[in-house]
């Protein structure tokens, strides 16, 4: 509270402006699930927000806020607390315990501190990653497996890789030959899945200490086969929506859909926009034709996620056995829909996480007389900008989402000017933690206090732990070391204890993060050899001035100021010791000139500086900007200009870049103009590279003027690399030379380089290397030190390519280079044979076999040409057994139509193809196995009979056929059942249903009550129907009941039971006869369809009701039951097993609303209100 007092009162004096202010107040779901748990705590240190502090919210937090940050705030009755998206710039409060104070003037220690005239290039430090490694999924690749660390160190660090869960295995050549290690380059050579699929970690180590990687997983791509049980088929009534399912198999990581219509043509969406391939694996129709009738093949494909996916020239693909969809003609509905269906929104991959391509799917269907037009919005935020739709807008996509995407998505889809449909979506993203900020390297006193937050994001909410060395701390207090959550606390520092390299992971059900920084605890007696007070100062008088005084030393000195052999004071008038200090003098008189003493001392020695004060007329700049200074990208650096002057004159300070005024308007710079603090200056915020340059400050008064400059150096990602081009004599049809020269390094150590290459086909679709370590790529006899070169494999015979090189540094990746020329490989056979050889189909007497074409970039050349060779599976005959060859002469074909013959009918052939061009054959592809044509069955359907379902409806039975080659003559997809009114011709009026499969009943609905109608059955398979079977004549019944029960009444029959009685029906002549009732019963706040059916047989007019529960209303109707079916249902009558409910109409239809709009109602609720207005019977 005490606290809190001091903030709102520090904002009254001082923020005219009223902004609201960033805390570390975030909401903790995990205590808040606790009892008596604090919904709020304090990240900074990760101590619970006092439930005393609710009071201060000026209005109710909405915790469902991605990413919200308690806020002081301004509102009606004063400052308070809000809850808001931490995601804008604002304002912060930082927050800093008394014992760490110290540190805020200790924020600029580095590995220099305390160093006289550093060699900044040969300080030692302990190891930290520049680039973690990255899980791998294998797919079908034969090539040598890598993955990656990168550190920077000095010395450098000697790199291990270990595996296993517990990561005790060290993997080296010693392990296993396949293995090797280079720097932090783990190589694996014939990757295999059963030996290296596991968890791998990358250690770096050097003499101050030991650092872990990420954990990776190294895994492998697989892709199943469909079952040899041909699905079920899909039937769908004309001019209705419907969907195609593809058959199920496993897979991992991931597969890529498509689908083949008839064995012959790929269905393509983009042209034919009723339909869509959804990445569930389902083909969906929004209307439905009899055009649509066909058997449809699924293709899957396996793919990866990203671009750490090991992928082949030839990923697996699987073709299903044919899934017929069946279309039952109807008449076409007037214009309806559109009606989003049930799967969509739908949400890939699933679950979504942050950094990865979501897709979000929306399909509607409905009729296709005019175009629907489908629109993505979002509710609670901006859509990203990075987000874009495609296939007909029907599919939006985010891509590398991140945890701010979260939120509401809406799908509207419209047709014409008044029929719409809308759904929404919440779209909740894990993410693998990741750090808001990087531990910083600690260069602390000795026997001071250090306290270490970790700070990251995830969802579900991260976990933490410590590392020292690579090994897991946990609170010690004989090390003096206490862990909260992710806050760290080192009292009592002590170099022999606590020296080290310290690491924080963060890891949730997605992985684990890991941040590193090295603490080092110092201990000397203080020096001024970097800021050593300036012999002789000028200042005018009455004006103020600072002398400086910056020693170092550990612990950090105390500083003592004297004036000739006066001690002096700080008492904040006259005089002031800053924090830093630096003497700051106000209302300056002749009697302050002099010699002014700082001395500088702590347990481990003393340090003196002196400087001669001369008061003079005029203005002086006292402190200005250093020479030269160095400020990290994207961070903040402050430029002192603190003049000194006269009291009461009129000063001007003036700033320039480059000789040129500077824009103070920009958002970047932000003077700082404090007389009585004398920290007059600059600040150049969130630096960027632009901002390097000589910096002038200048100070203007009506009688003189005086400037100083400093120079600027932004550190930061290296500069673009130059003169990237091929070496000439290194091309040849799969491999070139690219050289380079390394650009700035921009104060930074250029650690690795990336090579990105694009083909003539894919100009903007770049493809990069993996880390190429610089000395891996340094030219060793060129005179040049800058000048790199490394050899890329594994490209295209016959294409272009260019290239390009992006470098990397402590502080990130630079910019792509210009990219390099075009350079032509050398022609050469194609590398790959073409994929999905498959076939079937066709007319009797045909083998068709199908292809997918190559690539134009696959050719090797201008052009190829295919080689097939085909030949019957065990053919017995004189020549049986030789391949015979065939020649397509033209790339994009994609199938070839054989005759061979109506007696070669459904005979297995085997089949391979071949690329080739002028400059020779490719590699075979594997065997497949395809059908020739099938042959029209000769043979009927036996002993078809029929008997009466209902009154609308029979059902049709027959001896199925054998599934052998001479009698289906094929793969028999079904049997068609045709029928009609007797007496009419069985060819002109005949109407027919088709079941898929070798089944042996099928069932003929809407028919005429009361008539005599005829059926046969007909077997067909991919060639056609086969001969129609006998007749067999069959009568429909009459109607079902055309009335209901009357008198419905419930008692008690016991405990939990009720008795139940009713007033039968009448039957007439245009009913058949009665059978029996049909009770259905639920419990009230239930829907109907949990109903329970109880049938009673006769001409019973009672039953009871078993197994009821206490405390529930239940709900109950009737229906008479007939040989042409069921009648109507009674209204709802309401009892318990105490008997029956009597409700008055109007709330009959109250609960009858609240059951229809899905309100769930507790029954013993429902009780309570009802008992004013009801009695039990």
């Amino acid at each position: 509270m005490e606290e809190n007092f001091y903030i709102t009162t520090w904002l009254q004096k001082n923020d005219p402006f009223q902004q609201e202010w960033y805390t570390s107040g975030v909401y903790d779901p995990i205590n808040s699930a606790t009892l008596n748990g604090s919904t709020y705590k304090w990240e900074s240190t990760g101590n619970a927000i006092e439930n005393a502090l609710m009071s201060q919210f000026i209005e109710a937090p909405n915790i469902k806020i991605v990413k919200g940050v308690i806020v002081y705030s301004y509102g009606p009755i004063g400052i308070g607390w809000k809850y808001v998206d931490g995601t804008p710039k604002k304002a912060y409060i930082c927050k800093i315990a008394e014992k760490e104070a110290y540190r805020i003037v200790l924020t600029n220690r580095g590995f220099d501190y305390g160093i006289e005239n550093p060699d900044m290039n040969k300080l030692e430090f302990g190891p930290y990653f520049i680039q973690q490694p990255h899980s791998v999924v294998v797919v079908s690749s034969m090539e040598p497996l890598v993955v990656e660390c990168i550190v920077l160190a000095n010395p450098e660090p000697v790199y291990k890789w270990f595996r296993g869960n517990n990561f005790v295995t060290e993997v080296n050549e010693d392990l296993d030959s396949r293995y090797s290690v280079t720097n932090g380059k783990l190589t694996i050579t014939d990757p295999d899945d059963v030996k290296d699929s596991n968890l791998y970690r990358c250690q770096a180590e050097n003499k101050f200490g030991k650092i872990i990687s990420d954990t990776v997983e190294i895994s492998f791509g697989y892709l199943g086969e469909f079952n040899n049980v041909q699905d079920a088929g899909t039937r769908a009534k004309a001019y209705e929506g419907a969907q195609v399912t593809c058959s199920k198999l496993n897979y991992k990581p991931a597969v890529v859909y498509t689908w083949i219509k008839a064995g012959q043509q790929f269905v393509r969406p983009e042209y034919q926009t009723y339909i869509f391939i959804s990445a569930n694996g389902r083909l969906y129709f929004s209307e439905v034709t009899m055009s649509d009738e066909a058997e449809y093949t699924c293709v899957v494909s396996l793919s990866g996620v990203n671009q750490y996916t090991i992928g082949s020239l030839q990923p697996p693909s699987r073709n299903s056995l044919p899934i017929p969809l069946i279309v039952d003609a109807q008449m076409p509905q007037a214009d309806w829909g559109p009606v989003i269906q049930n799967d969509f929104i739908g949400v890939y991959p699933s679950p979504p996480l942050a950094g990865q391509d979501i897709r979000m799917e929306c399909f509607a269907y409905g009729s296709t007389t005019s175009p629907f037009f489908y629109t993505w919005t979002r509710e609670d935020k901006p859509m990203s900008t990075s987000a874009f739709l495609t296939d007909s807008n029907r599919v939006l996509i985010i891509p590398e989402a991140k945890l701010e995407d979260s939120g509401t998505y809406r799908c509207t889809v419209r047709r014409g000017a008044s029929k719409s449909d809308t759904k929404v979506i919440s779209l909740t993203l894990g993410a693998r933690p990741y750090f808001l900020n990087q531990l910083q390297n600690q260069h602390a006193d000795i026997d001071s206090q250090l306290t270490w937050i970790c700070n990251a994001r995830g969802s579900p909410e991260p976990v933490y732990t410590w590392y020292k060395n690579g090994v897991k701390i946990v609170t010690d207090p004989d090390k003096r070391i206490t862990i909260q959550k992710n806050v760290l606390i080192i009292s009592h520092l002590s170099a022999d204890i606590h020296d080290g390299m310290y690491q924080c992971g963060a890891a949730n059900t997605h992985g684990t993060s890991i941040t590193s920084a090295q603490l080092r605890v110092l201990a000397f007696k203080p020096n001024l050899n970097k800021y050593p007070p300036p012999e002789t100062l000028m200042a005018p008088l009455t004006g103020n001035i600072t002398i400086r005084c910056q020693p170092e030393g550990s612990p950090f000195p105390k500083i003592e100021w004297t004036h000739g052999s006066n001690a002096i004071t700080s008492d904040g008038s006259k005089y002031t010791i800053l924090s830093n200090g630096n003497l700051f003098i106000t209302s300056l008189t002749n009697g302050d000139q002099g010699r002014y003493t700082c001395k500088a001392s702590n347990t481990y020695g003393v340090i003196e500086g002196s400087t001669t004060l001369t008061i003079a007329e005029g203005t002086t700049i006292i402190l200005g900007p250093t020479d030269q200074q160095d400020v990290i990208i994207n961070k903040t650096i402050f430029l002192n200009c603190d003049a000194s002057h006269p009291n009461g004159m009129d000063v001007v300070y003036e700033w320039t870049f480059n000789g040129f005024p500077l824009f103070l308007e920009e958002m970047y710079y932000k003077v700082v103009q404090d007389a009585n603090q004398g920290s007059n200056g600059l600040y150049v915020v969130n630096a960027q590279f632009r901002h390097e340059g000589m910096y002038t400050c200048t100070v203007r008064t009506p009688f003189n003027s005086q400037s100083k400059s400093a120079y600027v150096t932004i550190k930061g990602p290296p500069k673009e690399a130059a003169g990237v081009h091929t070496l000439p004599g290194t091309t040849t049809s799969s491999q070139t030379t690219v050289a380079w020269t390394a650009g700035s390094g921009s104060g930074g150590q250029i650690i690795a380089h990336f090579i990105q290459y694009a083909s003539d086909e894919f100009p903007n679709d770049w493809t990069e290397t993996d880390a190429i370590l610089v000395a891996d790529s340094y030219r060793q006899n060129d005179v040049n030190e800058n000048k790199h070169s490394y050899t890329v494999t594994g490209l295209n015979p016959g294409s272009g390519y260019r290239f390009r090189v992006v470098a990397q540094n402590e502080y990130g990746r630079g910019d792509p280079s210009l990219p390099s020329p075009y350079i032509q490989m050398f022609s050469a056979a194609p590398a790959i044979a073409p994929r999905n050889l498959r076939g079937g189909g066709g007319s009797v007497g045909d083998l068709v076999i199908r292809w997918d074409p190559l690539h134009r970039s696959e050719y090797g050349s201008t052009t190829v040409n295919y080689k097939i060779y085909w030949r019957q599976q065990n053919d017995k005959s004189k020549d049986g057994g030789l391949w015979i060859v065939d020649y397509i002469v033209d790339p994009n074909q994609d199938m070839m139509v054989k005759q061979v013959g109506v007696d070669n009918y459904y005979l297995i052939y085997e089949v391979i193809i071949q690329a080739n061009n002028s400059f020779g054959f490719g590699p075979n592809s594997s065997v497949a196995e395809v059908y020739s044509a099938d042959g029209i069955p000769l043979v009927a359907p036996l002993n078809v009979q029929s008997v009466t379902h209902n009154t609308s409806a029979v059902d049709v039975w027959w001896e199925p056929l054998a599934e052998t080659r001479e009698i289906a003559r094929g793969k028999i997809l079904g049997y068609q059942i045709n029928y009609w009114i007797e007496g009419e011709s069985p060819d002109l009026y005949r109407q027919f249903i088709r079941y898929y499969g070798n089944c042996d009943k099928g069932v003929v609905i809407g028919l005429p009550n009361d008539i005599n109608a005829v059926v046969d059955v007909q077997v067909y398979n991919q060639a056609g129907l086969g001969p129609r079977s006998s007749w067999y004549i069959y009568e429909t019944h009459s109607f079902q009941p055309l009335t209901y029960p009357q008198e419905i009444r419930v008692t008690s029959a016991g405990q939990y039971q009720a008795r139940v009685w009713w007033r039968g029906v009448t039957i007439t002549v245009l009913e058949e006869d009665l059978t029996g009732y049909s009770l259905f019963y639920w419990v009230a706040s239930e829907n109907y369809r949990s109903a329970t059916e109880v049938f009673v047989p006769g001409r019973a007019h009672e039953t009871v009701l078993t197994n009821l529960s206490d405390n529930r209303i239940y709900a109950l109707r009737l229906a008479a039951v007939g040989k042409g079916g069921t009648g109507s249902r009674t209204p709802i009558t309401y009892f318990t097993f105490e008997g029956q409910v009597l409700i008055d109409s109007s709330f009959a239809e109250t609960i009858d609303t609240f059951l229809s709009i899905g309100v769930q109602i507790q029954s013993y609720i429902v009780i309570i209100v009802v008992g004013i207005i009801l009695a039990l019977v």
